[in-house]
């Protein structure tokens, strides 16, 4: 029997990230990511627990921001699942965003973890 594992491809816009460098700095610009980062993860917690007692109200709003805020740092998939998240959950799709949700939290980690390893950031 075959199992199947989901594999999502991961984008992080790099140039965004070498553009934050440039307007601020680098100190600046690492304290923005790392702040950033910070944030997108205690999102991400509070919508895991509205997930789990199926708000449906309370993940859109959310998952709107996380979607912001990782477009702002260039954690494209990241911006782009989030925003997907918004979406299904605004349309009350219930078997939509239990879906979306998983590709999220499989995209959520893998981005947080490479956003790290961009050339330049030394957090």
């Amino acid at each position: 029997m075959c199992e199947f594992r989901p594999s999502e491809r991961i984008i992080i816009d790099s140039d965004r990230l070498e553009e934050l460098f440039s307007d601020l700095g680098d100190r600046s610009a690492e304290a923005k990511v790392m702040e950033t980062v910070v944030i997108i993860s205690d999102l991400l917690v509070q919508v895991d627990a509205s997930v789990r007692a199926g708000d449906l109200a309370a993940i859109g709003p959310k998952a709107k921001k996380v979607s912001r805020l990782s477009a702002e740092i260039g954690m494209t998939s990241l911006a782009r699942v989030s925003r997907d998240l918004a979406i299904a959950t605004a349309r009350e799709d219930a078997i939509a965003y239990r879906a979306v949700w998983q590709r999220l939290v499989r995209i959520g980690d893998r981005s947080l973890s490479l956003v790290w390893e961009q050339p330049g950031l030394s957090i």
